[in-house]
């Protein structure tokens, strides 16, 4: 069901800027049928982050392709239970630990979720993910979730860049961008992980990436 959350509600606050702490490297993240993995380069880049300069983008494929060549376990993986895109998938850590399911729909008045172990640091409780508005314009490219009873929007109205927004003070901050790379099929995440746990961002990533306003659209 639609979000009740809309990001109309929630100007956007342009005087804080983006300004990421943690770049992961999501390979083979893109419409993925069996297993995808995630690099954490974090410290590991030369190039800033410049709203996804060529060069950036160029370093972090470089980067993430030397870790995979060189034996470097994925700081994190998913795998899917089934042979199909939208299907349960579950993200791993680099020990093999469960860290979430997810439950990707394609369909444009269903939910996705996120579902966590119990005790999880992560999130406590499930995390639902849902469209906003009723689809006939562009609240369409707005997926909704909430944690801590905070609202977060991941936008795609920019087309090939995706943004997710924390709502608070009523009004929303840029707190995380995705954008693809890599013939399609890898995507490259910059975050602020002072705002939001990095596993809850790159799950609702994937959904995003995966889901009924996925990247070609």
């Amino acid at each position: 069901m639609p979000q009740p959350f809309d990001p109309e509600d929630f100007p956007i606050n342009t005087d804080v800027v983006l300004e990421p702490t943690q770049v992961f490297y999501l390979k083979g993240a893109i419409h993925f049928k069996t297993d995808a993995q995630i690099f954490n380069l974090t410290g590991r880049l030369r190039q800033p982050w410049n709203d996804f300069s060529h060069a950036f983008l160029d370093e972090t494929g470089s980067v993430a392709q030397k870790l995979s060549e060189g034996g470097t376990s994925p700081t994190y993986q998913i795998s899917s239970c089934g042979n199909m895109m939208r299907t349960i998938k579950t993200m791993t850590d680099s020990s093999g630990a469960k860290l979430c399911d997810l439950n990707i729909t394609f369909i444009s008045f269903d939910d996705s979720t996120v579902a966590f172990p119990k005790g999880s640091q992560h999130s406590s409780k499930k995390i639902t993910m849902s469209p906003v508005g009723d689809g006939r314009d562009e609240k369409k490219k707005h997926e909704a979730f909430v944690k801590n009873s905070i609202p977060y929007f991941w936008d795609m109205t920019r087309g090939r860049v995706g943004i997710l927004y924390k709502c608070w003070n009523q009004k929303r901050v840029e707190i995380g961008r995705v954008a693809g790379f890599g013939f399609d099929k890898d995507a490259v995440l910059v975050l602020n992980g002072n705002e939001l746990d990095d596993v809850v961002a790159l799950s609702t990533c994937i959904i995003l990436l995966n889901g009924r306003d996925a990247m070609d659209a």
